[in-house]
């Protein structure tokens, strides 16, 4: 809890630096001509005519406008995802009481041993079938779970018991997915007894073996996963205060600002009027005015940290990956304190000077295509309007503050995160080309009477300039604040990349493991919509550190004998823990960026070594499961997870079918195995990865190692005559 106050705390700082930052920027780097001392309220001292066209916002009607637009905004629902991990936990909790119902622990007197002093001992005894049904009754003594299921969860449970199968396993694991279902679509107060009804009276259909169905009729089955639904059901949706209201600030900041239009020559205001906020900023902006009043600097300081404050909340509310990485919110922030300088300089230049294409001449694609490249669409977006929203506040003029926020989204149109390097010079110059266009959107928006074959020229050498700055220096930039692009992931997936050229050279068993784990990860990240180049790339380096030792492991011992032979199981267990922390050394030593060697110290998370302490076993009947686990961390993110699996499918796919045939059934167990094993021994518990999600990646891996193991024609033996 201390660690979440302190992002808190770290961000919000980031906030207020940033903010006050724009603030002097706005106001002292770049007054305004000193002319008159005028404020809002006063009577004006002269008349004043207009030197050019301009278009001042009313703020009066807009925020008028904004608070309709505000109070039309239906109320905004979310799911509360603690709420679903109990539903979950209940559903446990009852197969659990079903699976302790087997037996009962009696005290008996053992009078064999010591017939003169005869002993009170425990035992376990098997109960009954009715005697279990009574146990779970009484344990479910408030529940609304029938007879009937309970009888078919006891059978189920006894026949798992006597014939080592799982039946009661595989319906847990559907009756968690059918609820996750539910849940994920929400459930509030007001549908849940309409649900539980419906899924009681008709039952899902359930992805079970047919096996099960000859001990106990489907329809039965189905009826009992029904009802042990529908007793653990709880409504999940909440109203979403905070997200209401980032909706209506998204309404409202999409609300069309209403204008006053003064054209050039006309009277701004007469003598003896009295200056309301419109005719105020239209003197400011004509630079009639000594820079702004202290009002007007002291109001700005509220509207540009609340700026900062919304951005603040959208990435927190999005959680997107700008919120969980410093590197990147400084990035953001920076580019949308550099955006500022580009929009507030310009301003005041060209009203300092007669130059009239100067305030077309905004290189704001500068940070757009930065943005696109480093961050994300929807930081290019959320930096569009923050700089917009800034540059206003700092007193820009509104056709200015257009064609600066056009002008950042537009490298979205032609760029995306996975853009090849290849195609960028192409891309930039195509950006370069709509700027010009947006120029001249805004001169007849303006309706300016400038140069428009000037405007033109300038604005696009402005841009191309600007792009080219920005393609130069985006590799520097993504150095100096740490930041993997996408181009940097397809760098590092290269096989030519100076770590894996290491990694063939030394483990290359090792190193076609890796090329096969990178397959699996990938194409079963792009299927839950994962970056699949981030998990292919953890997935090459996920056992660099096995090259400090390669014969130690089984896929680098074609030929030779095995060394752990002669080796103690803790010895062993050792060695196979360091190829973390020595995979973690190599890629450091070849600069890989933490994000994807991330995957070095979660592909194993913290699970036992279970061949040597099982060998341990044999020797030291008290040895600890702790002394025998791996020193990594459990996968944090969908990437990591995916690998984590991906990695022990390919081994385990890898031994079992060297001396076997696969086919659809074989693969099908093995997956289930691993994932069961790795959901059981709480592998995944810190991973934000749904049931849903592991189902959809249990058939990429399906459909993967079915083409990695197919079978191959036999084609006949050539004769040595022939």
């Amino acid at each position: 809890m201390m660690n979440i106050y302190i992002t808190h705390f770290r961000k919000i700082f980031y906030i207020i630096l940033f903010s006050s930052a724009v603030w002097f920027i706005s106001f002292s780097i770049f007054p305004e001509n000193q002319v008159i001392k005028i404020e809002v309220g006063d009577v004006s001292p002269a008349s004043f005519s207009a030197p050019r066209f301009l278009s001042v916002v009313d703020e009066q009607e807009t925020q008028k406008l904004k608070e309709d637009a505000r109070n039309n905004v239906a109320p905004v629902y979310s799911i509360d995802t603690k709420i679903n991990v109990s539903v979950i936990d209940g559903i446990t909790e009852m197969f659990l009481t079903i699976i302790k119902a087997r037996t009962e622990e009696v005290l008996v007197t053992d009078s064999e041993s010591n017939p003169e002093n005869p002993q009170s001992i425990v035992e376990t005894q098997e109960l009954s079938k009715v005697e279990q049904i009574e146990k779970v009754q009484s344990s479910l003594l408030f529940s609304t779970i029938s007879t009937s299921a309970v009888e078919v969860l006891v059978e189920i449970s006894n026949f798992d018991n006597l014939n080592s199968s799982n039946f009661l396993t595989q319906i847990e694991f559907e009756a968690k997915s059918q609820a996750d279902i539910l849940l994920i679509n929400g459930i509030n107060n007001e549908n849940l007894n309409q649900i539980r009804q419906t899924i009681v009276q008709t039952p899902p259909n359930l992805n079970l073996p047919s096996e099960l169905y000859v001990l106990v009729p489907e329809a039965r089955v189905r009826s009992m996963v029904g009802e042990i639904i529908a007793e653990n059901l709880i409504a999940n949706q909440k109203l979403e205060d905070e997200l209401w209201n980032e909706q209506k600030n998204k309404v409202s900041d999409a609300v069309e600002v209403v204008t006053v239009q003064f054209f050039k020559d006309e009277i701004i205001v007469n003598e003896g009027e009295i200056i309301d906020e419109v005719l105020y900023k239209a003197l400011d902006e004509f630079g009639y005015l000594s820079g702004e009043s202290r009002t007007v600097q002291t109001s700005a300081i509220p509207i540009i940290f609340s700026v900062f404050l919304v951005l603040y909340v959208l990435l927190w509310r999005l959680r997107d990956s700008i919120w969980k990485n410093d590197n990147e919110l400084l990035l953001m922030l920076t580019l949308i304190l550099v955006s500022s300088i580009f929009l507030r300089g310009v301003s005041y230049y060209s009203n300092l000077s007669d130059l009239d294409f100067i305030q077309y001449a905004l290189p704001v694609s500068f940070v757009g295509v930065i943005s696109v490249i480093l961050l994300n669409l929807r930081a290019t977006l959320i930096l569009s309007l923050s700089s917009s929203l800034l540059a206003l506040a700092g007193g820009g003029n509104i056709g200015l503050v257009a064609l600066g926020a056009l002008g950042t989204i537009i490298p979205a149109v032609f760029l995306s995160e996975d853009t090849d390097r290849s195609l960028l010079r192409e891309r930039i110059i195509y950006i370069s080309l709509t700027q010009p266009l947006l120029a001249f959107g805004v001169y007849f928006f303006l309706r300016d009477d400038g140069n428009l074959t000037q405007i033109l020229i300038f604005s696009f050498l402005s841009a191309l300039i600007a792009n080219l700055a920005a393609f130069s220096l985006t590799s520097y930039i993504e150095s100096m604040f740490r930041l993997t692009s996408s181009f940097k992931l397809s760098e590092l997936a290269d096989r030519n990349h100076p770590a894996l050229r290491y990694l063939e050279d030394n483990a290359i068993g090792t190193f076609n493991h890796s090329l096969v784990v990178g397959t699996l990860a990938d194409r079963a990240a792009n299927k839950i919509g994962a970056n699949s180049q981030l998990a292919r790339a953890m997935a090459y380096y996920h056992d660099l550190g096995k090259t400090a030792n390669p014969t130690m492991f089984v896929e680098n011992q074609i030929g030779s004998s095995n060394p752990h032979d002669g080796l103690l199981p803790m010895e062993s267990a050792n060695i196979l823990k360091a190829h973390v922390t020595e995979g973690v050394k190599l890629a450091k030593r070849f600069k890989i960026p933490e994000i994807v060697y991330r995957g070095i110290l979660e592909h194993h998370g913290d699970a036992v070594i279970r061949f040597f302490y099982e060998k341990e076993k044999t020797i030291n009947k008290n040895v600890s499961k702790d002394e025998f686990r791996h020193i990594g961390n459990k996968p944090t993110t969908k990437e990591s997870a995916i690998l984590m699996m991906a990695d022990s499918l390919e081994a385990a796919c890898r031994a079992i079918f060297m001396n076997e045939d696969a086919d659809e059934d074989k693969i099908a167990n093995v997956i289930n195995e691993i994932f069961e094993e790795k959901i059981a021994d709480g592998q995944l518990n810190n991973a934000p990865i749904t049931f849903q999600e592991l189902n959809i990646i249990k058939n990429s891996f399906q459909e993967s190692l079915e083409g990695l193991y197919h079978q191959r024609i036999l084609y006949p033996e050539i004769s040595e005559e022939e």
